[in-house]
């Protein structure tokens, strides 16, 4: 069965690279909310995101997205790494963004579970200090690299 896979997974390779990078590309939109409602909030004190009563919710689903985009973007950068072994330069790097994506999922639901949480009851599930708060929003934007990787891999491929 896991041969199989290997195989599929393998043959698909270039699909799975496009589906890993829509998936992961949702993701600017949840960087676009972080950094305008959360991140110059908390160092400006003026709230920039443009909120509708639809928004939160789309927001929302587009974090628990990263759930699976995080899966694929491991397991495509874990099937480069295994199986591409041509240059010592593309091994570093696929051991980067495998590395990047892995602490990504890490604190996925420490954060995400507090602010369904918030804004669903109003009240924080859990105190987490400030200085942990900024430690996992930085986390957030290792995405970046990972993104402009992949749509450089796209790029490439075609």
């Amino acid at each position: 069965m896991l041969k199989k896979f290997i195989n599929f997974y393998l043959r698909y390779q270039n699909l799975n690279l496009k589906i890993s990078f829509l998936l992961i590309s949702l993701q600017l939109l949840h960087l676009y909310w972080l950094t305008t409602d959360v991140v110059l909030y908390r160092i400006t004190g003026t709230d920039y995101f443009v909120e509708t009563s639809g928004f939160v919710l789309l927001f929302i689903i587009i974090d628990y997205i990263e759930i699976p985009a995080l899966v694929s973007g491991i397991i495509y950068y874990f099937f480069n790494l295994i199986y591409n072994k041509k240059e010592t330069e593309k091994r570093i790097k696929n051991t980067i963004f495998l590395v990047l994506l892995a602490i990504q999922s890490i604190h996925i639901l420490w954060i995400t579970d507090d602010i369904v949480y918030s804004t669903f009851v109003g009240a924080d599930l859990i105190e987490i200090p400030e200085y942990l708060v900024w430690i996992a929003i930085l986390i957030d934007y290792l995405e970046l690299p990972v993104i402009y990787d992949l749509l450089k891999r796209i790029i490439k491929k075609e």
